[in-house]
């Protein structure tokens, strides 16, 4: 059944056609597989941002949006007439405490472009980013990746394996040894993280006195933001700047 949820997101994805944005944990052939439950997270050039929040706040259907601002993404969640939803987490920047985990801006260059004209990383990417999502909580991976790249050829996983291995000094026969969690392979992921060259000298002064001041900005914030839609279809203008408006509160970065 087609909801409203998923002509938004038809929507979006093809608003955002002209963005520099990946999905970085989509691993779908077709966006309605994709679980109700499950969070869409976009990373976006900082330069694109603003333009990515006036087209969610454009969306038809909507009947309140909510949004909050935690230290390093914005989360928005969406709810829809026929009473679907959607959450949306919007990262500029791949980071964690004021660690920089990956390039972010390497990622969205290296990104690739899917059959349904989606925008997702590169393979090796994308494993590189469900992989340190999950060991950096210290929980395994989740079947629904490894069964993702379980589907790959010979040749991509290979493409991975050569990426990921001298990356992060691992010594792997294959790359599902990576999915259970270990100790060994936090230690080794977490050295050659800070090992980085923006985690450390001035960049990771950088980087850390930004974590601080989000961090403390975000404390003043109160929580979710939200606004109702219950506008006539004559008053629709004035509901959808009321959205954007709400959504710029929160925004990550401001003008």
């Amino acid at each position: 059944m087609i909801t409203s949820r998923h002509r938004f997101l038809n929507f979006l994805l093809k608003e955002c056609s002209g963005l520099n944005y990946a999905l970085l944990k989509y691993v779908y052939d077709d966006i309605l597989q994709m679980p109700t439950s499950e969070k869409l997270e976009i990373l976006i050039d900082k330069e694109d941002y603003k333009s990515l929040l006036y087209i969610i706040s454009s969306g038809k259907g909507i009947t309140s949006i909510r949004s909050k601002r935690n230290v390093s993404s914005q989360i928005i969640s969406i709810k829809f007439s026929d009473h679907s939803s959607l959450d949306l987490k919007i990262k500029v920047d791949i980071e964690r405490n004021g660690i920089v985990l990956m390039n972010s801006s390497e990622v969205l260059r290296h990104s690739v472009v899917t059959k349904q004209n989606i925008k997702t990383p590169a393979p090796y990417h994308q494993f590189e980013y469900i992989l340190l999502s999950g060991l950096l909580n210290k929980i395994d991976v989740e079947e629904r990746f490894r069964n993702y790249f379980s589907g790959f050829s010979f040749e991509e996983r290979s493409k991975i394996f050569a990426y990921i291995c001298p990356k992060y000094k691992f010594i792997l026969n294959v790359l599902d040894e990576l999915f259970p969690f270990s100790d060994d392979n936090y230690r080794k992921i977490a050295g050659t993280i800070k090992m980085q060259k923006q985690n450390r000298g001035w960049r990771y002064s950088f980087h850390k006195a930004a974590f601080v001041y989000d961090y403390v900005i975000t404390g003043f914030m109160k929580g979710w933001m939200q606004f109702n839609n219950n506008q006539t279809s004559s008053a629709q203008i004035n509901g959808t700047n009321e959205l954007r408006n709400l959504l710029q509160r929160n925004a990550l970065i401001r003008n």
